[in-house]
């Protein structure tokens, strides 16, 4: 980049303090570009260089208003368009996407988010953050110098406004985060038709923003997104539970008909690769990689990874040390690893075709809900007895025959070869009319294990805990099905109830609160049963 901005010859004392800057800005470390920049402006106060590296640095803290004005005085002073445009228009782009913004703090973050019901993520966001501050700075080695920035678009159109990204790009690998410019960039799970597990993304992208600085920007992507991917869920526990069952059957077959996507063709993005089922796969393999390294050395070997390649080794050098085998050998021993089944996949034998689950963004929707559950059903394979058992559940649930419904709902999950959580759902909703708990509550706890994204499944399960007195356990599930759809009112209204019978006042306000935000949003969410 110096190359197109500078003019200069190789022993300029500007280009090597432009060069000084330019090195810290890349690293991300904004105190060392500071005390750079410094360094500039004191030699060259009104160069055009010094302006437009002030524009950079204000960029990066998030200040920009200053960064446009001071990326037009580079301009005024006769610094070239090229990188300038480009830089230019992001400080403009963020401006314009976070002007009123509402900002909360936590202590080691501050969120922006736009007024309004964006606003309710506010307090999930922060504390799911800190929990993954607490463990994973521990676990890297690094600590940031300054609050982590994060700021949350209304749609796919904003971050793809604020970003490289084109919305395609966006749609197509279903990338609805990024790390990039020193901040966290996030789209509402409002954006999606049915959410999307938000609270393990923002934790993802915390994982991007360490593994950046401690890596000084060093880390190729296929690790920072294996890293990522396997320690998002440290926030709520161990790492390694991000990867779901589909994304597990994907990443088998691709090795068994070797059709892997190799690492280096991740770079520079998986959210440039053309589908969702793509980056799916990718995500799985890289998650492999560094599963392989946590299981030889523990922490302790992803810790010396990052650690390595900020010390100057490649990749290959990095993970060698890390795995206390060649590069070879590793590759090797992973290729073995991705053919054998999971736990999680072990109940995928019956599924065919492999299908990974998509997102589904609300303006591409165009009135779409969730499939019937004889849809979902439809690939799963079944005699005619549990297909009809199915069809007719459906017909006396229309009717509001809870007893008849219920009774061939539970022939039909007898028939099926795994749960379908639409169809357990259902049979469910159906026993919870005729007050019977117990059985709603078995199979919703089978449909939640089988599929814990189920924001509907999460929101149905904790009403039944709920009634069955069962406290903790609907807590649980309530901030799981938060976790990715928060804008249920369902989940605020049981949540208020729980909150009350724990006799938590803070707990209670937090969701009186949320549910005065997410019933404004009840007119664009269907009903769940």
């Amino acid at each position: 980049m110096i190359a197109l901005l500078l003019a200069l010859s190789v022993a300029s004392p500007l280009r090597f303090l432009a060069e000084s800057v330019e090195a810290q800005l890349e690293a991300w470390d904004l105190g060392g570009a500071s005390k750079a920049l410094d360094e500039l402006v004191q030699s060259r106060p009104d160069s055009p260089e010094a302006a437009y590296f002030r524009g950079r640095l204000l960029f990066e803290q998030g200040k920009y208003d200053e960064a446009s004005k001071a990326y037009a005085e580079a301009a005024q002073r006769g610094l070239g368009k090229g990188a300038l445009e480009s830089d230019a228009h992001l400080a403009k782009a963020a401006a314009d996407e976070t002007k009123g913004d509402e900002v909360f703090e936590s202590a080691h973050f501050s969120l922006r988010t736009r007024p309004g019901k964006d606003t309710l993520l506010a307090p999930y966001a922060l504390e799911a953050l800190e929990k993954a501050y607490a463990g994973l700075t521990k676990d890297l080695g690094v600590e940031p110098a300054q609050k982590i920035r994060v700021e949350i678009y209304d749609s796919a159109k904003s971050l793809a406004h604020v970003s490289p990204l084109t919305i395609e790009q966006i749609k197509g690998s279903g990338t609805i985060a990024l790390c990039k410019y020193s901040r966290l960039m996030v789209t509402s799970p409002k954006a999606l038709l049915r959410g999307y597990p938000w609270l393990d993304t923002v934790s993802h992208e915390f994982v991007h923003y360490l593994v950046t600085q401690k890596g000084r920007n060093t880390v190729p992507i296929w690790l920072q997104e294996g890293l990522a991917k396997f320690l998002e869920t440290r926030w709520r526990g161990a790492p390694g539970m991000a990867v779901d069952e589909m994304s597990l059957a994907l990443l088998q077959d691709a090795a068994k008909k070797g059709k892997l996507i190799p690492f280096a063709k991740m770079h520079p993005s998986i959210a440039m690769l053309p589908t969702q089922e793509q980056a799916a796969l990718a995500f799985a393999e890289v998650e492999a990689a560094i599963r392989l390294l946590y299981q030889r050395g523990g922490q302790a070997a992803l810790t010396e990874l990052v650690s390595a390649m900020a010390g100057g080794l490649t990749d290959e050098q990095a993970v060698a040390r890390a795995y206390g085998k060649s590069f070879e050998e590793f590759e090797a021993d992973w290729s073995t690893e991705v053919k054998k089944p999971r736990a999680k996949a072990a109940s995928q034998k019956a599924v065919r075709p492999v299908v990974a689950k998509k997102l589904v963004f609300k303006e591409d929707a165009k009135g779409r809900a969730e499939p019937p559950p004889l849809d979902a059903a439809a690939e799963i394979p079944a005699d005619q007895e549990g297909k009809r058992a199915a069809r007719l559940g459906e017909i006396f649930y229309g009717r509001r025959r809870w007893a008849a419904a219920a009774k061939e709902y539970a022939r039909a999950r007898q028939r099926l070869p795994r749960e379908v959580p639409q169809i357990a759902r259902r049979y469910a909703f159906s026993e919870m009319q005729l007050g019977r708990f117990a059985e709603a509550e078995e199979a919703l706890r089978s449909a939640t294990e089988r599929d814990p994204d189920d924001e509907a499944a999460q929101a149905l399960y904790a009403r039944v805990l709920l009634k069955r007195g069962a406290l903790d356990k609907a807590r649980v599930a309530l901030d799981n099905g938060i976790a990715v759809d928060p804008f249920d009112p369902d989940l605020h209204a049981t949540y208020l109830e729980v909150a009350k019978g724990l006799k938590d006042p803070a707990l209670e306000e937090r969701e009186r609160k949320a549910l005065a935000l997410a019933a404004g949003l009840s007119g664009e969410k269907g009903h769940h049963e």
